[in-house]
C-alpha cells in the first residue's frame, strides 16, 4: 500500500452530500456525485468544518479494493517541492548556462580547432539526451520510484563532469559534457518535474512552476561562477569543481524525494500478495507495458507533442548564442555572463507567475500565451538588439515568456493523461522535444557560420522565432481541439 493509506488521526464526519467532484485521474473527467456514493461506489466523507469532500479520510477507511484518492493539504508536500527545485537548480541550471562553456571553448580551449556549429553539439546532445531518454527515465519513476531515480541520476552526473575535466578532444565532450551528462540528468529531471504533482492539485501549476524555476536561479549564480572559474581556474578544477557540487547538494535533496502514490513495483507486490482492486485485473495488469504509447491516440497529446518539437528549436538559441552576440557588439564577458544569467533569473519568475496564472486560467491558456510572447520577443526584440540596454531588456524579456513553457507542458501532460502515468506521458512528450533540440542550436550554429560568417547573428534569429512561431500555433490548435471557446479555462 502506498504511504498515502495510513489511518488519520482524527475523523470526519459526514454531511447530507451535494454536487462534488471526484479526482481519480485526469483532470479534465469531471463527475458530479448526487447521492451519497460516488462512481466507484464509495461513500463521500466531508469535513467537519467545510462542505467538502475529505477525500483523504475516504481513502484511508477504505477496503483493499478501493483506489486511493488524493487532496491538497500535506505540509510534506512543500518539502518535496523545495527538494524538486533544489535539483532543478543545479542539473537544468548547469545546462542552461552552456552558452558560458561554449564560448570558452570557442575562444580559448578550442581556439581555431573547432567551429561554432560543432562546439554548439555539446550543449545540445546534453539536451538531446536528456529529452529522448525520457520515455524510460520517466516510467522508471513510476515503477521504481522518484528517489531512487533521482540519486541514480545524480551520480551518473558526477561521474561525467569529472572524466570531462580530463577531456582533450571536442568528441570526448561530446560523450561526457553532453550525452552522459544527459542520461543522468534525465532520470533526476523527470522526477523533480512530476514528483510536486502527486502532492497538488489546485495548486499544480504553481508549485510545478516553483520546482522548475530551479532551472533559472541556478543560471543566474552558476553562470557568473563558471565564467569567473574558467578565467582564474581554468577547465579542469571547473568541472571537478561543478562535479562535487552536484553530489554534495544534490543527493541529500533526493533523499527528501517522496512518493504519494504507488508505484508499479509496489502495485506489482500488492497484486501479487492481496490481488487486484477494484478496477483492476491481473490481465491488464499483464498486458501493461513499461512505456505507455497509447497516449500518442489523444489528438491534443499528439498536437503537444508536435508543437515540442518545433518550440524547443528554437526555445534554447538565446541561452546557447546571446553570450557571443553580446561579446560580438563589443560587451565584455563578464557582462555577456550576466546577461545569461538575468535570462535564466527571469525565467525562473516566470515560471512561478505562469503557475499562478494557469491555475486561474487554465494550463492549456497559459501554455498558449507564454509561447506566443516568448516568440514576439525573438522576433522583435533581438532582431533590434544593438546596445547593452536592450540585450538586458531582451535576456530579461524572453527569460520572463519562455520560462512557463516546460511548467505549463507538466500540467497540461496532467490534465490530459492524469497522475499515474505522468513520468511515462511527460517522457513521451520530451523525446519530441529532443528532436528539436537535436534540430535547434546545431542548425543556429551552421547559420551563423555560413549565412553569418561567424559575425552576423540576424539569420539564427530569424530561424528561431519561425520555428518557435509554429510551434505557438499548433498549441493554439491544440487547444481549440480541446474547446472551441477562445475564452474558455483549459
Amino acid at each position: 500500500m502506498s504511504d498515502s493509506t495510513a489511518m488519520p488521526s482524527k475523523q470526519s464526519t459526514p454531511l447530507p452530500p451535494s454536487s462534488a467532484l471526484v479526482h481519480l485521474d485526469s483532470e479534465l473527467t469531471i463527475t458530479s456525485a448526487d447521492n451519497k456514493k460516488n462512481d466507484l461506489g464509495k461513500e463521500e466523507y466531508y469535513s467537519a468544518d467545510k462542505n467538502e469532500v475529505d477525500v483523504e479520510y475516504a481513502s484511508a477507511t477504505a477496503m483493499q479494493d478501493d483506489q486511493p484518492v488524493l487532496v491538497d493539504g500535506p505540509l510534506f508536500g512543500w518539502v518535496v517541492v523545495f527538494a524538486s527545485f533544489t535539483s532543478q537548480m543545479i542539473s537544468m541550471g548547469v545546462c542552461n548556462v552552456y552558452g558560458v562553456y561554449q564560448n570558452y571553448y570557442f575562444t580559448e580551449k578550442f581556439q581555431g580547432e573547432a567551429t561554432t556549429f560543432q562546439l554548439a553539439w555539446i550543449g545540445s546532445l546534453a539536451i538531446m539526451a536528456l529529452d529522448l531518454a525520457g520515455p524510460f527515465t520517466g516510467s522508471i519513476c513510476d515503477y521504481f520510484g522518484h528517489r531512487q531515480s533521482a540519486i541514480v541520476g545524480v551520480i551518473i552526473m558526477t561521474l561525467s563532469l569529472a572524466a570531462a575535466a580530463f577531456a582533450t578532444q571536442v568528441w570526448q565532450l561530446y560523450l561526457t559534457q553532453g550525452v552522459l551528462y544527459g542520461l543522468g540528468g534525465s532520470l533526476t529531471y523527470f522526477a523533480s518535474l512530476t514528483l510536486p504533482s502527486q502532492w497538488f492539485t489546485k495548486q499544480r501549476g504553481l508549485v510545478t512552476g516553483i520546482a522548475i524555476s530551479g532551472g533559472g536561479i541556478g543560471g543566474l549564480w552558476i553562470s557568473p561562477i563558471v565564467s569567473k572559474l574558467l578565467s582564474n581556474k581554468g577547465f579542469k578544477f571547473t568541472m571537478l569543481t561543478m562535479a562535487i557540487a552536484h553530489f554534495v547538494l544534490l543527493v541529500p535533496a533526493c533523499m527528501f524525494y517522496k512518493t504519494r502514490r504507488e508505484t508499479g513495483r509496489q502495485r506489482a507486490k500488492r497484486i501479487k500478495q492481496f490481488g487486484c482492486r477494484k478496477g483492476e485485473s491481473l490481465e491488464n495488469e499483464k498486458k501493461r507495458k513499461f512505456i505507455d504509447w497509447t497516449i500518442m491516440k489523444d489528438i491534443r497529446f499528439s498536437l503537444l507533442f508536435v508543437a515540442g518539437i518545433f518550440v524547443v528549436s528554437g526555445y534554447f538559441t538565446p541561452f546557447y548564442f546571446i553570450n557571443s552576440y553580446a561579446i560580438q557588439h563589443g560587451v565584455d564577458k563578464s557582462t555577456a555572463a550576466l546577461m545569461i544569467g538575468l535570462m535564466n533569473a527571469a525565467s525562473a519568475v516566470g515560471r512561478i507567475v505562469m503557475g499562478l496564472v494557469s491555475d486561474k486560467i487554465g494550463s492549456m491558456n497559459a501554455l498558449c500565451i507564454s509561447t506566443f510572447a516568448a516568440t514576439l520577443t525573438l522576433l522583435l526584440l533581438w532582431t533590434f538588439a544593438k546596445t547593452v540596454a536592450v540585450m538586458f531588456v531582451f535576456s530579461i524579456a524572453y527569460g520572463l515568456c519562455c520560462g512557463a513553457y516546460l511548467s505549463s507542458t507538466v500540467s497540461v501532460s496532467a490534465a490530459i493523461a492524469g497522475l499515474d502515468r505522468l513520468g511515462s506521458v511527460t517522457g513521451i512528450l520530451y523525446a519530441g522535444m529532443a528532436i528539436g533540440s537535436t534540430i535547434g542550436s546545431p542548425t543556429s550554429g551552421a547559420i551563423l557560420d555560413t549565412i553569418g560568417h561567424g559575425t552576423d547573428y540576424m539569420g539564427v534569429i530569424v530561424w528561431s522565432g519561425t520555428v518557435m512561431l509554429i510551434g505557438s500555433l499548433i498549441q493554439f490548435g491544440m487547444k481549440f481541439a480541446t474547446n472551441r471557446n477562445i475564452f474558455a479555462k483549459v
